[in-house]
């Protein structure tokens, strides 16, 4: 007898989890491999939070919460909207959830119903198709393209749209691409998303990763009318380099959080205590790690794209605007050289991954078949030496 559900049979693992996988069952085995495929900074958690986590500790904060978070917590997430990103958010209208991962997946449970159309602009963070699928949801793919920078247009947004959509993914910056849309370019999309009963969840995640002159703007303050259709993702991995903490947290319409928290509570309830505690102390306590974490992005990226020019075969659609990832395209590449490793995405990587020892995700994982991502997340020498290797082990394809 078949135990296992359809729709679990159907679920596949992430991708980026599996190329990371792999590569620590590698360097288990003795294996020298530089691992570009995880988008995980580099730098340690501040020290002033593991304080707020030990101080918690301390003074024994080490019960059951309220199910939404600490109210501490929740009131420092709900100013911080406001001070930074024009979200007039309360206390009743943030959940803290574990990670943001959690919290877009608690939002598309409670929010669809079979059959109900999500637009997913491509490409995509590779979780967002399963996360849509598994409450029945059904994915429609708006492909943007390379040559606009892997952002959206006007046109590709409408034509995505029907009568069935329930809601609109918006990821700005982006992962993978690292793409960010500006304030004027998210109010063109408002223009068109009025006319339609379609909710946004937009997901921040990257909102302090940005390069250059950039301005991270948030949906809601580039859709001031349709505030209250805006479902705010957001959490502490990126910024604050607190990935295995798992915070994250959700704003939005108060009767969307209600049910993410009814939800909640019958599947996790609360967030680890401590980790919260981390969290608020990430929050009130010194910004000053931020500035310079980007700053070191930054730098690799662009020492990254300066190997990449020396490439034959590949390319990089453009500096990202955030974020800290490279969308590499090996469609050139692809169209002059015989190999078989070229056929497709996950070939290739597999090949990189065994003749130069490095692990990238493929692109189809994140709906370009014709590329692969890497992440300038790691130390200086591993980005620059393995996109040295990914340079070397690519010359031997022409």
């Amino acid at each position: 007898m078949e135990y296992i559900n359809a729709r679990a049979r159907r679920l596949k693992p992430s991708e980026t989890l599996a190329v990371k996988a792999k590569a620590t069952e590698l360097k288990a085995k003795g294996i020298p491999v530089i691992d570009l495929s995880t988008g995980e900074p580099d730098i340690d958690t501040p020290e002033h939070i593991k304080e707020g986590a030990r101080k918690a500790l301390k003074d024994g904060k080490t019960k059951y919460t309220d199910v939404m978070g600490i109210k501490e917590l929740r009131e420092a997430i709900a100013l911080k909207l406001k001070r930074e990103n024009g979200i007039e958010a309360e206390v009743s209208t943030v959940i803290v959830t574990n990670g943001g991962k959690q919290a877009l997946q608690s939002a598309f449970e409670v929010t669809l119903e079979p059959g109900d159309e999500v637009v997913i602009p491509a490409p995509y963070w590779v979780s967002y198709i399963p996360m849509v699928e598994i409450p029945g949801g059904k994915p429609v793919i708006a492909r943007s393209s390379p040559e606009n920078g892997f952002k959206l247009s006007v046109k590709e947004l409408e034509a995505a749209l029907t009568p069935r959509t329930k809601a609109v993914i918006i990821n700005s910056p982006s992962n993978p691409t690292g793409a960010a849309y500006t304030q004027a370019e998210l109010s063109a999309f408002a223009d068109v998303l009025a006319r339609t009963n379609a909710f946004i969840i937009s997901d921040e995640i990257y909102e302090k990763v940005v390069y250059g002159d950039f301005k991270f703007v948030s949906t809601v303050q580039a859709m001031p009318q349709l505030k209250d259709r805006i479902v705010t993702i957001n959490g502490f991995s990126k910024a604050y380099s607190m990935t295995g903490w798992r915070v994250g947290y959700a704003t939005g319409p108060k009767d969307v959080i209600a049910a993410m928290g009814r939800l909640q509570s019958q599947t996790t309830s609360n967030v680890c205590s401590i980790a919260q505690y981390a969290a608020l102390a990430a929050l009130t306590g010194p910004q000053d790690a931020i500035p310079q974490m980007v700053k070191n992005f930054d730098r690799r990226l662009n020492a990254a794209l300066g190997i990449i020019e020396q490439t034959p075969g590949l390319r990089v659609m453009g500096k990202p605007q955030g974020a800290f990832y490279l969308f590499i395209r090996f469609a050139e590449l692809a169209k002059n050289s015989k190999s078989e490793v070229v056929k497709s995405s996950g070939a290739l990587v597999n090949f990189l991954l065994e003749r130069a020892g490095v692990a990238a995700v493929p692109g189809e994982a994140f709906g370009d078949d014709q590329a692969f991502r890497i992440s300038v997340a790691a130390a200086d020498e591993q980005v620059i030496g393995g996109l040295e290797k990914i340079r070397d082990a690519v010359r031997t394809l022409l």
